[in-house]
């Protein structure tokens, strides 16, 4: 009788943290560690496998996922820059980066999200899109070793990605205001939304950026004027991240820069 050399079992698993595969005999495990209706991600062994689905949102946006896979340094792609493949020791949300580290990222994680989000985002601008909002889980951690040390940082959630119209957000929906409103890293013009229709800068993500990379460096400071961020960012104080975070934390969305020199 011939040897079975492999067998895939499918198993969905829909919350990501550490997912560790076991060789058990000749079985491999295919996993999906994580998935929402524009990605996928799987596991097989010691490999991963970035699944971008065929929706319309993906097709406006390649260009996004072009740089991303840049930053990910994939081994190779298939299905037309569909599938991303690539090697990793774990995957795991940044909240779950946070939690092993006791609320409190270090400098250097901090840059990898800070610089990737800026080049995925830069991206999307080029093409006329721009991200409105952004929470903890909108991002993953590829962990290339065990050590945690040699990561990469990403935004996945393109269902986040909207058109824009000359720099603007356009938003015309109760709906839609109210799932904004609902996150917790806003900018204060969202805070602060009286009407609708509603038109918002772009630079409102500069704001949501900087609000949510000081609550990972320190959670213990609520940051909502320029002296909060200050003494929450004391830790990194005169380090290019912390200019590059408080250029984009101004009131003013035209006074915001992101920039990291």
């Amino acid at each position: 009788m011939n040897e079975i050399n492999s067998i895939f079992l499918y198993i969905h698993k829909y919350s990501l943290g550490f997912i560790n595969i076991n060789l058990i005999g000749n079985i491999y495990i295919l996993m999906t560690i994580y998935q929402n209706n524009q990605i996928e991600i799987n596991k097989q062994k010691d490999k991963f496998t970035l699944v971008i689905k065929k929706t319309e949102k993906n097709h406006e946006v390649q260009q996004f996922w072009n740089k991303t896979s840049d930053i990910i340094k994939i081994d190779n792609s298939s299905n037309g820059n569909k599938k991303l493949t690539f090697k990793a020791d774990s995957i795991e949300t940044l909240s779950s980066l946070l939690k092993t580290k006791k609320n409190k990222l270090s400098y250097r994680h901090g840059k990898i999200l800070f610089i990737n989000f800026l080049l995925q985002l830069n991206s999307l601008e080029k093409n006329g899109f721009g991200i409105i909002n952004l929470d903890l889980n909108d991002f993953i951690v590829i962990n290339k070793d065990k050590e945690r040390y040699n990561t990469v940082i990403i935004f996945i959630n393109s269902n986040k990605i909207h058109k824009l119209e000359n720099n603007h957000f356009i938003f015309e929906k109760p709906s839609e205001v109210s799932k904004l409103m609902s996150c917790p890293f806003n900018s204060p013009e969202i805070k602060n939304i009286k009407n609708i229709p509603i038109k918002i800068h772009k630079n409102t993500i500069y704001y949501s950026i900087g609000k949510m990379i000081t609550f990972c460096i320190n959670s213990e400071i609520e940051s909502n004027d320029k002296d909060s961020f200050e003494l929450a960012l004391s830790s990194i104080f005169e380090s290019k991240l912390y200019y590059g975070l408080m250029r984009c934390i101004e009131f003013n969305p035209n006074e915001r820069y992101y920039l990291y020199i």
